[in-house]
């Protein structure tokens, strides 16, 4: 595989001719990755994003593959797709269930786009798939992409290494989360005003079997997860503060190292471990999402699904503020405002990205949200020694839009059964050419690439095939 390699501007035009002014196929960014066609001199015919095939000069393309975040516009929910350097990948979360996607698109289908048309290759092969935390909007399009089928692409061919998850379920009956046990946990080690004394949950799934027989009936909906990471992840495990690292990325084991931060598994006494119960379901369920943090070479990325208040300070409390500081974080639970200051002043994120959707009950992202990151954020070098940039604010949301056309005409026959009133005085006609239709959606996806140097942070921009990019120094203060 060859990748477009680091140029002044950090994108570059592929052509269908030489020329500078031949047709434009794509716009391509740093690290995409490039097939080659034919090699000519100076020149090399590849081919890139499932497009046709295009010319780019030889030194614009590279060996070198980067460390990449694809934060996927699923609506309201979160879904990131990881490349790490040495070519393996893995899916955190994959949003809502196709079903409830307006578009019925989502998650899986950008997966599916990635591996068979930009990749090309035949399968989707993930090494892991995380789950966060057991939410519809977490879990549901990990359903769609498991079942190796999507309406108007058909079958395709899907294969997981391992399932990660936080332990916590959905049961049909009461206690929805699990058993509780009372315990009493010992000193921190960084003060948060915690209680030693707490209610935990102690019934957690982990391996392949609690899935396939779960110790008690499953929620109709976590149930069909279930039932499908069973049929088709090689294995499943929970994981917590303690594995320290996941498999295969602890230190001096690669290039990128991704430690799991949350949650944080206590014991209570009795031999029994168990996570703290931080206030209603929702509010544990969210707060002990699986948090990992990833460091390559001077960059660092802090992916944090569902967080909130008491969480983070718990979190706080077990591994203090120096764990948190980072140049790119996923904001927490799609950018509510149910978060404690102290965590994002631990974050001092250069750039901060939030997943949330439109036509949703929670009004995400919140002012105070999106004002307090800003606020808290670390500025950063750009391109150039001189360049400062301000803390960086990403939403998938505001980065979406839409492609209008007007219609022309209405097929005959359209109207004849359909239950419609016919206009009035008070909605008069219109001429079809002068009525807006809504004719496709460009994905709000945020990229976020490193080569351990430089942090790449882009999304398409509304019109044309061009990219907004910014680009700035990884882990060095201004």
């Amino acid at each position: 595989m060859k990748y477009v390699g680091k140029t002044s501007s950090f994108k570059v035009a592929l052509r269908e001719g030489r020329e500078s002014g031949s047709e434009l196929v794509t716009m391509l960014l740093w690290g995409d990755p490039l097939h080659v066609v034919e090699e000519d001199g100076d020149w090399v015919r590849v081919r890139a994003r499932g497009k046709r095939p295009g010319w780019l000069r030889r030194e614009i393309v590279s060996d070198e593959s980067l460390l990449e975040v694809y934060v996927i516009d699923v609506g309201q929910g979160d879904g990131v797709l990881l490349k790490t350097p040495d070519g393996s990948w893995h899916l955190i979360d994959g949003g809502v269930e196709n079903a409830k996607q307006m578009t019925k698109k989502g998650a899986a289908n950008f997966v599916r786009w990635k591996f068979l048309e930009d990749l090309r290759e035949e399968k989707v092969a993930l090494a892991n798939v995380v789950l966060t935390h057991a939410d519809a909007d977490h879990y549901g399009g990990l359903v769609d992409l498991l079942s190796g089928w999507l309406p108007f692409h058909g079958p395709f061919a899907v294969e997981v290494g391992s399932f990660l998850h936080n332990g916590l379920g959905r049961f049909s009956s009461r206690p929805a989360l699990g058993r509780t046990r009372g315990g009493r946990v010992g000193t921190f080690p960084f003060d948060r005003g915690l209680g030693r004394d707490a209610d935990f949950v102690i019934e957690l799934l982990d391996g392949l079997e609690t899935f396939s027989s779960p110790p008690r009936e499953l929620q109709s909906g976590y149930a069909k997860l279930a039932e499908a990471v069973a049929r088709r992840a090689g294995s499943a495990r929970r994981v917590s503060h303690r594995d320290g690292f996941l498999p295969g990325y602890g230190p001096g084991e690669g290039d990128v190292t991704i430690r799991v931060l949350g949650p944080v598994l206590e014991s209570i006494g009795f031999g029994y471990r168990g996570l703290r119960v931080l206030g209603s379901d929702s509010v544990t369920l969210n707060g002990h999402s699986v948090v990992l943090r990833l460091d390559y070479g001077q960059a660092s990325i802090l992916l944090t699904g569902d967080l909130n208040t008491p969480s983070q300070r718990l979190l706080l409390a077990c591994h203090g503020q120096e764990a948190f500081a980072v140049d790119v974080a996923k904001a927490c639970h799609h950018g509510a405002e149910d978060v404690h200051l102290d965590f994002l002043r631990a974050l001092q994120a250069r750039a901060t990205v939030i997943s949330s959707g439109d036509n949703e009950n929670y009004a995400h992202p919140r002012p105070a949200l999106m004002g307090a990151s800003a606020r808290y954020g670390r500025e950063a070098r750009g391109r150039t020694r001189s360049e400062v940039l301000p803390p960086l604010v990403y939403s998938t949301e505001l980065a979406r839009s839409i492609r209008l056309a007007y219609a022309l005409s209405l097929r005959p026959g359209l109207l004849d059964d359909a239950e419609v009133e016919l206009p009035s005085e008070r909605w008069p006609f219109r001429r079809l050419s002068y009525t807006p239709v809504s004719t496709d959606l460009v994905y709000g996806l945020v990229n976020v690439r490193t080569d351990g140097e430089h942090v790449l942070c882009g999304t398409m921009e509304e019109s044309g095939k061009d990219f907004d990019v910014k680009v700035f120094e990884a882990g060095v203060d201004v």
